[in-house]
């Protein structure tokens, strides 16, 4: 009977998942259109018919029944809810349904796309095997251990092939929120090998007080592990020394480290004198920034002299391991690791597939029940996808990281960073003497930025004075701040291209900015990326950055314009990646430095230039209206250059647009009414003036012959007696 309700459970699980897969294409705007290609896997979904009939969201009720009626599956009531709750957002705005942690979500949950619940056959498949994980734990206990064995023998008989690790076993970390902390579990798992092998059964059965007697363990972890593993170690292990090791001195280092082996020796011999047991160490291999690894070679020649202790590694790089044709010496090198955790469902796109780690037998060790039923998803997506299938795409991402590389090194305005000579890298790489990286990091080579920083060096290392040094990082501050907006212009210039090949981007920190990332481990399976994405990227690219070159030319000459057109004031602007920003001062206020410019006076240049801004749009788009803070004023922004050579074009329309504005009717009508106003506010400023006198003299004062009298009696003071006048200033209009 139990077993005939499980069946019925995973029964309705799939018609559930059919409905939801329905009615979230009739609730897509792009319903209509049909696809072969999976958002996910990048794999043939087959074709899809075409929904015409449309669903309306209604409040989750037991009306949702005849909807699920009309589709031709019948689905319990608590899944009609459910379902409702998931093809509809409708129910996040009702106060009496969302949820106290869910309200303040409201609006982000409603924006959001539902491509991403599109799932290819694999995805559907890997969602609904959930229910057979229930399904084979209410089988006799003989029964569902068989079972689960076999899935674990086999899916460790894949993974160690495919990985080229010999005599391994595979353990599946229990799904997060996060890859990240999916990836932390397979590292925790690490770590309760590590602890077994070193302490054996006296850290089960006695605890801490193994630590006591054989010495406390020591865990190390590489600098470009990014993530925070020490709370984690010390809440689920009770291990307390967790050292980040330093960072390898190079020019990128505060980007991102390697392992320094040799501060890492010096560290270890310090440890072992103090009496604690190194217990392991987690390296990265294909870092998430650079793609640096570090040296596992050396770190294994300072375990075999010094002290054994386990050696875990994480990252990208792993997956050059299941190459036709995998490099011999990373083959050799990594062989001689104890385990290793890496996201292959990223890689492959693949949805609701644990994160893998691969580890060496260690005595004693024996894999549960539940952490072999756990490796179903891997056993269904390989036998879906065959080992082929999966070298297929891992080669394909290192092909398009190829093919990026080459095109990005043609182009000398592109920064590859962490690489030197990218040519010569590139041809060393298409040659195979170098694996194709597995992330690369590019930005806009803005030459100012390299000359500002060794100018800044240079007068630190003279010990010139504190003024030249200060005034040298401001220019270094304001260089970094426009090569970041550079970059941000191109990253919205790149945008369409971009999405097809998953690029984003980061920010370095340091003198680095702004850069592009280019990662296709994580997204050429899902987004479907081929050599066709790639090139249009390139070609796009190269484009754009003759506008950009001719962009950064024109902001160099754009201040020698300046003694040219001496109505134009060269204003700094931020948040700005063109030329920069001129404001026409006119004639009545040219005279007055901007520094001293009153409100008035502000008022009047702001209102010309947002006319005269009004006005170039009209004749070319490159113009637009801007704020300059540091004197509060509209000004005129010039945008990005196709061609230099039209520069002093530009700026000389902009300078006779102005003249033209400044001396027609209506500007000369409104300095006319500000005059009027001016004289009016004097005369009513004289009429205040001399009623207060009269109210502080008194009338007495001001009768013929008692005025005489009163004044010999009680003279004025000279001070009442100042007569202080009006004047009205047409420059400032006060």
């Amino acid at each position: 009977m139990c077993g005939v309700l499980c069946e019925s459970s995973f029964v309705y699980a799939c018609q559930f998942l059919d409905k939801i897969e329905v009615s979230s294409q009739q609730h897509s705007p792009a319903s209509n259109s049909s696809s072969t290609k999976s958002e996910d896997s990048g794999l043939d979904d087959g074709p899809k018919k075409s929904v015409t009939s449309t669903v309306s969201a209604k409040p989750i009720s037991r009306k949702s029944s005849r909807m699920s009626q009309s589709s031709g599956v019948s689905l319990p009531p608590v899944l009609e809810q459910l379902e409702h709750m998931i093809i509809s957002d409708d129910w996040l705005g009702n106060e009496t349904t969302t949820p106290v942690g869910l309200k303040q979500h409201v609006q982000v949950a409603k924006t959001r796309s539902r491509e991403g619940q599109k799932l290819s056959e694999l995805g559907r498949t890997l969602v609904t095997s959930a229910s057979l994980k229930s399904y084979i734990d209410l089988l006799s206990s003989h029964h569902r251990q068989s079972i689960a064995s076999w899935l674990y023998g086999s899916v460790n008989h894949v993974f160690s092939n495919l990985f080229r690790f010999s005599d391994s076993q595979v353990y599946c970390s229990d799904p997060e929120a996060t890859i990240s902390l999916s990836i932390r579990n397979g590292i925790g798992h690490a770590v309760k090998l590590a602890l077994k092998s070193s302490y054996g059964t006296d850290y089960a059965t006695k605890g801490w007080k193994a630590f006591v007697e054989q010495g406390a363990p020591v865990v190390y972890v590489s600098p470009a592990l990014h993530m925070d593993v020490s709370s984690y170690l010390a809440s689920e292990f009770g291990i307390a020394d967790v050292t980040i090791l330093p960072k390898l001195e190079s020019d990128l280092s505060e980007i991102e480290g390697r392992i320094d082996h040799q501060q890492f020796e010096k560290i270890l011999d310090e440890d072992l004198a103090a009496g604690k047991k190194p217990l392991i160490l987690i390296g990265v291999v294909g870092t998430t920034i650079l793609g640096q690894n570090d040296m596992i070679s050396k770190i294994l020649e300072i375990r075999e002299k010094k002290a054994h202790f386990w050696l875990h590694i994480t990252g990208q790089a792993i997956a050059a391991l299941t190459f036709r044709e995998p490099n011999n010496v990373l083959v050799h090198v990594l062989s001689q690791v104890d385990s290793m955790t890496f996201p292959i469902a990223l890689w492959l796109g693949i949805p609701s597939a644990p994160v893998v780690t691969l580890h060496k037998s260690v005595e004693g060790y024996k894999a549960s029940y539940r952490e072999k039923l756990d490796s179903l998803p891997w056993w269904v997506a390989s036998s879906y996808l065959s080992g082929k299938k999966i070298v297929d795409m891992i080669e394909n991402a290192f092909l398009l990281s190829k093919v990026m590389l080459k095109g990005l090194s043609a182009i000398p305005e592109v920064e590859i960073v962490g690489v030197e000579n990218p040519v010569d890298f590139a041809n060393r790489v298409y040659k195979s003497k170098y694996t194709a990286p597995t992330v690369l990091i590019f930005k806009y080579n803005y030459v100012s930025i390299k000359n500002a920083i060794q100018h800044h060096k240079d007068l630190i290392q003279k010990n010139e004075d504190h003024d030249a040094i200060s005034i040298a990082e401001k220019t270094l501050q304001d260089e970094l701040e426009y090569g970041d907006y550079l970059n941000a212009w191109l990253r919205d210039g790149l945008l369409p291209e971009s999405q097809a090949l998953g690029i984003d981007t980061i920010e370095l920190g340091g003198n680095y900015g702004i850069a592009f990332r280019f990662c296709p481990l994580e997204h050429a399976a899902t987004f479907s990326s081929h050599i066709d994405h790639v090139q249009r990227f390139v070609r796009k690219l190269t484009d754009i950055m003759r506008i950009v070159e001719s962009t950064v030319a024109a902001k160099l000459k754009f201040s020698e314009l300046k003694d040219d057109f001496p109505s134009l004031v060269l204003l700094p602007i931020r948040n700005w990646a063109g030329i920069g920003a001129v404001c026409y001062i006119p004639s009545i206020v040219k005279e007055t430095n901007p520094e001293d410019w009153n409100a008035i006076q502000k008022q009047q240049i702001s209102h010309l230039n947002l006319e005269l801004v009004h006005q170039l749009k009209s004749v070319d788009a490159a113009f637009s209206s801007g704020d300059c803070t540091r004197y509060g004023v509209s000004c005129v922004k010039f945008g990005m250059l196709s061609d230099v050579k039209d520069l002093h074009n530009l700026v000389l329309m902009v300078s006779d647009k102005g003249k033209e504005i400044e001396n027609s009717q209506q500007y000369l009508d409104s300095l006319a009414d500000l005059i009027r106003q001016g004289i009016e506010a004097a005369n009513e400023a004289l009429r205040k003036e001399n009623d207060q006198r009269l109210q502080n003299e008194g009338m007495m004062r001001q009768l013929p012959i008692m005025g005489s009298l009163v004044n010999w009696w009680s003279p004025l003071t000279p001070e009442s007696q100042n007569i202080r006048g009006r004047a009205f200033n047409l420059k400032t209009g006060e």
